[in-house]
């Protein structure tokens, strides 16, 4: 019984490394969005939206809206993305910060 726990408990320990490279966060106000997200290839639903961040890079993120074509954002520039705006406001490694309005 208690190697089974220790199975148990090593392979919930290597699931969750596993999944420990990919977060995100967010919060809105009247309408404005602030997002992190950390680590590329992630589907996120935000107020609604589906974005698909499909690159991070230093020079911005390449990002897609409710199935809309993948859009590149780059750093400090305001882009369209389906039906909403996104700009990113920093790049560090495979973690980036934007407003979606």
């Amino acid at each position: 019984m208690k190697r089974s726990a220790v199975l148990s408990v090593l392979a919930l320990g290597g699931a969750l490394a596993l999944t420990g490279c990919q977060s995100n966060s967010y919060s809105c106000k009247n309408g404005q969005c602030h997002v992190t997200v950390s680590g590329a290839g992630q589907s996120i639903e935000v107020s609604d939206v589906d974005l698909s961040i499909s690159e991070i890079g230093d020079g911005g993120m390449t990002v897609s809206a409710d199935g809309s074509a993948p859009t590149r954002a780059p750093v400090g520039r305001t882009v369209q993305v389906g039906q909403v705006q996104i700009k990113v406001t920093s790049v560090d490694g495979q973690k980036v910060k934007f407003d979606m309005s």
